[in-house]
């Protein structure tokens, strides 16, 4: 009793601290706390904000500037005199060509307010909308392949620690098989070479246990990385509810409707058409207004002179070395750069779906096909050792049919593994994986 009470102590320390972890509660960790999601949802608010900066150019600009001087150079000292409202004839006779040192102090508060700057703020706005919307897009498709990869990590972390079991499973029954040809060793019913066929299989299994431990730590550790976590991970299995029942024709579509990587293009392409506009834009002339008041003095303190200045400015290039030429056609090279990697896109995206969608119905025939293997192995594993007991076969073929057993589990588990994430590859490429990747 006192056993069995410390063996349920020791079950119970090892469990606690692992987090328990079923599908759905990893995925919502996943988009919770993994740094890669994390790092483009701020690449997304960085966009917004590059946006409202471009909106800001429609607003004036208001400068507030103190500038002081201290000169005896005749220009700048009448000119400095003459603001502060203290030039006369008698300054102009006598003191002009050789003044004493004139301090000033200028104040100057200035507005300028855009009112055409050759489509620069229009098209920046709209520019920066499309950049803030491929931020987005391209954040969404970030997620869906971070949660791709969560799956891959989350079942191959179950495969890992099925394939652990299988492996110890097999090690027991070789471990049977090995006293049993020793006992018919002993009795002098073997050879000793059966003896040492059966070790060697023993210890071969020895060595696939610690290659399979090897393989759930890394499968564990993979997973912690995308978790954002350091914790122990318990999985806690459940099959996905990938709706993956559509036909093909309908995946093509929501792709190209669906598809973020896809649609970023095509706000990319927009941009491209809006830069060649702007670009034309440059032939035009660029108006704004402007108005400044200043206030000039001798002192800082003291009272002086003031004035205010309104007026508006009109800009046109008349020839710039065929500049804006050149940009207009360099614009348009752009637009058919993008135009034609859109399109390359599309025919991949078709591709990557008719790929997907073939892999889970091979998938699903392969996962059939090694259950019945399975089954099969068993079976025969039954009868060979039933023969081995009565002395018909030799332990190889019974070893033999041992490693037929442990591989066909291995085998079945596997295609299970390629099924759901060959389902969540068909969902990715379909671009509603983070729409469809729920748990039951």
């Amino acid at each position: 009793m006192r056993r069995f009470f410390v063996v349920c102590l020791i079950l119970f320390a090892t469990t606690s601290f692992a987090l328990q972890l079923d599908y759905q509660k990893g995925k919502e960790l996943v988009l919770k706390n993994n740094n890669l999601i994390q790092a483009y949802k701020a690449k997304v608010k960085s966009s917004e904000y590059r946006y409202y900066q471009a909106k800001g150019g429609y607003l004036p600009d208001i400068n507030i500037s103190e500038t002081y001087t201290n000169t005896d150079e005749p220009a700048t000292a009448a000119f400095s005199t003459m603001a502060q409202g203290e030039f006369d004839m008698d300054y102009f006779n006598n003191e002009l060509p050789d003044p004493g040192r004139i301090e000033n102090y200028e104040t100057k508060v200035e507005v300028i307010q855009p009112v055409f700057m050759k489509g620069k703020i229009y098209f920046g706005i709209k520019q920066a909308s499309r950049i803030s919307d491929i931020a987005e897009l391209t954040s969404e498709r970030i997620q869906q392949e971070v949660l791709y990869n969560y799956t891959k990590a989350f079942f191959g972390l179950s495969l890992a620690e099925k394939a652990l079991e299988v492996t110890k499973k097999s090690y027991e029954r070789t471990k049977r098989y090995y006293h049993l040809t020793k006992n018919f060793y002993e009795n002098g019913m073997v050879v000793k070479s059966d003896l040492m066929v059966a070790k060697t299989h023993l210890l071969k299994n020895e060595s696939a246990i610690s290659e399979a431990q090897k393989q759930v730590e890394v499968a564990q550790s993979r997973l912690q990385q995308l978790l954002g976590i350091d914790e122990e991970i318990n999985i806690v299995w459940e099959t996905p509810s990938f709706k993956t029942d559509k036909s093909l024709n309908k995946y093509l579509q929501t792709a190209s409707s669906s598809r973020e990587d896809l649609l970023a293009l095509d706000k990319q392409l927009n941009i491209a058409e809006l830069e060649t506009k702007k670009s034309k834009f440059n032939f035009l002339p660029e108006v704004s207004l402007f108005a400044n008041y200043k206030w000039n003095e001798s002192e800082f303190t003291n009272s002086g002179a003031e004035g205010a200045t309104f007026g508006a400015k009109v800009s046109f290039n008349l020839f710039n070395g065929f500049t804006d030429y050149n940009k207009v056609r360099e614009n348009k090279s752009d637009y058919l750069y993008t135009l034609n990697m859109k399109q390359d896109k599309e025919r991949e995206i078709k591709s990557q779906v008719k790929d997907a969608y073939y892999s889970v119905k091979a998938a699903r025939k392969k996962l059939k096909a090694a259950e019945k293997q399975v089954e099969a192995a068993y079976e025969a594993l039954s009868i060979t050792l039933n023969r081995f007991k009565e002395g018909l076969v030799k332990i190889t073929e019974l070893l033999d049919r041992e490693v037929d057993v442990r591989e066909a589990e291995l085998n079945m588990y596997m295609a299970e593994y390629e099924h759901i994430t060959g389902r969540a590859k068909l969902l990715l490429n379909s671009g509603i994986l983070n729409k469809n990747s729920g748990g039951r």
